[in-house]
């Protein structure tokens, strides 16, 4: 008998649909004659002309030209600033101002509005000049970006506190936090929620100098990238503006050599300058700052001038004199570099010593030794950098001559040998075959 095995594949499934997006995207639609018109009244009447070489009509980008500004006592350089619409279809328009000096570093600043004169407003009232600083006789061109005054004490008010709740370590703490109210009740009022006391800052908001008039509520300058070259380094400044991070310095230099510096270059600053970390072609660190406005803002500036004049005065002297100048910062560093290993290990030594404590069944602090590993974890997620275990190094004096390297490719001691070697008898045995100014030997026209 034969027997017929019939394989059923199921029912076939549609395809499903492709999810619809949450706002109905449109296309880009250039600038016509027309849109220009009608965008270039409160320009013109400030004496602005557009460059069309520079504007891009298909991206909506139109470029006004540039406007020297020459140096004078606050700021010694001399630079040029550029405006530049970003027009959108619906919505805000985006205003930004791009002012360079003569070496190439350029800065932004950036303004979002709907009204076009109420957007030249607020960019005229921060001066061009603020852009650049000179610390040493090094200029530092500085990026900022307009953004509610408000928004800052909401931030300060709440946002922290919401973003951590958010985190894994917030909902464990919330855990805890409930778990100890329950069983200690009012002997645990610390971990109740206070009252929310008003903010000092916020009637000195309203006095700042700073500050830029809108018809929506003060606006401020909030500084979000820096670019300076010292020497042969180019230091790049990131500042993260919404969580209160600690600020990123990436140092780079020019292509075909190499940076070649201590991890406690910047370090040995001060206690908030975090040591270099090497990534493959440049080196990242990072300076903890003020985490809400105005203070942030201005404590990165000065952070960042002291930066520049420390990198200034460490890579005009030689490598070997940064130990003999920096010796007692960079022990410092060492043991601020050891502290969280130097912590982990104290928990650790103290641990057997529990079992010698005479604590009753309902007491805080059994109840903290017993919830230790969770209180340790949520402090670890909350922390704004993550701490890194290392047994660091010692500090030594500097051996290389010099702050940079020249990148040379080089070969194995074999391929040297063999290199050196080859040469030699291909050119004696090619010799007739190319001379005459590349003509072909007669043998080789004879065999055709």
């Amino acid at each position: 008998m034969q027997q017929v095995r019939i394989v059923s594949k199921g029912p076939r499934i549609l395809p499903q649909p492709k999810p619809r997006p949450l706002r109905p995207t449109q296309p880009l639609r250039p600038l016509t004659h027309h849109d220009i018109l009608a965008l270039m009244a409160p320009f013109t009447r400030r004496g602005l002309h557009a460059d069309m070489a520079a504007s891009r009509r298909e991206d909506r980008v139109l470029a006004f030209k540039a406007e020297a500004i020459p140096a004078d006592a606050d700021c010694p350089v001399d630079l040029r600033a550029q405006l530049r619409l970003e027009a959108a279809q619906v919505g805000k328009h985006r205003l930004v101002r791009q002012v360079w000096d003569a070496g190439g570093l350029t800065a932004t600043l950036t303004a979002d509005g709907a009204d076009l004169d109420t957007l030249l407003e607020q960019l005229e009232q921060v001066p061009v000049r603020r852009h650049f600083a000179v610390y040493d006789g090094v200029p530092v061109a500085r990026s900022y970006l307009l953004e509610p005054a408000s928004q800052a004490l909401s931030q300060r008010a709440g946002a922290g506190a919401r973003w951590a709740a958010q985190t894994l370590g917030g909902r464990l703490w919330q855990a805890v936090r409930v778990g100890a109210e329950r069983l200690l009740g009012d002997r645990l009022a610390f971990l109740r929620r206070r009252p929310a006391a008003p903010a000092p800052q916020a009637a000195a908001d309203t006095t700042d100098e700073q500050l830029i008039d809108d018809a929506d509520g003060p606006l401020r300058a909030v500084i979000t990238e820096a670019n300076v070259r010292v020497g042969p380094v180019h230091l790049n400044l990131k500042a993260d503006r919404f969580n209160g991070m600690p600020v990123e310095l990436k140092l780079t230099t020019d292509a075909g050599v190499r940076l070649k510096v201590p991890e406690d270059l910047l370090a040995v600053i001060g206690w908030h300058y975090r040591p270099l970390r090497q990534i493959v072609s440049y080196w990242r660190g990072s300076i903890r700052v003020a985490t809400h406005e105005p203070q942030r803002t201005a404590d990165i500036e000065a952070k960042l001038g002291e930066v520049v004049r420390h990198l200034s005065a460490t890579l005009a002297a030689p490598p070997g004199e940064f130990h003999q100048r920096h010796q007692g910062a960079r022990w410092r560093v060492t043991y601020q570099r050891a502290v969280p290993m130097l912590f982990l290990l104290g928990i650790m030594a103290a641990t057997p010593g529990i079992q010698w404590l005479d604590m009753a069944d309902n007491s805080v602090l059994r109840m903290l030794i017993f919830h230790a590993p969770p209180f340790m974890l949520v402090g670890f997620f909350l922390m704004r950098e993550m701490p890194r275990f290392e047994i660091p190094p010692l500090p030594r004096r500097l051996v290389q001559r010099d702050w940079v390297v020249r990148v040379t490719d080089k070969q194995s001691p074999a391929s040297e040998q063999a290199s050196a070697a080859e040469p030699a008898a291909p050119t004696a045995a090619n010799a007739d075959r190319f001379a005459g100014d590349f003509h072909r030997p007669a043998a080789a026209e004879a065999e055709g």
